[in-house]
């Protein structure tokens, strides 16, 4: 039997199925605006996950919005320099 993780259950879902969670039950924690590329990344907290919001900002789309649990991928978020 494969068991489905939290993180593949939310990566499953429609967009605007995880977009209306994260706004009702999310908790914003950063947002980094990535001066290289036309990006803006939002990370939140929901259900034990971390999810991160990829929006372009010239046209305010929302590009993706994926789950991860991996804390070194937030203290890459965090030592990362995008200017």
């Amino acid at each position: 039997m494969h068991k489905i993780t939290l993180e593949q259950q939310f990566n499953a879902r429609q967009l605007d199925l995880k977009y209306k969670d994260i706004w009702n039950r999310g908790i914003h924690l950063f947002t980094i605006d990535d001066k290289n590329r036309d990006f803006q990344y939002s990370i939140f907290y929901i259900d034990l996950l971390f999810a991160e919001v990829i929006y372009n900002k010239l046209t305010g789309d929302i590009i993706t919005i994926k789950s991860f649990a991996d804390k070194a991928k937030i203290m890459f978020y965090l030592r990362e320099d995008f200017s």
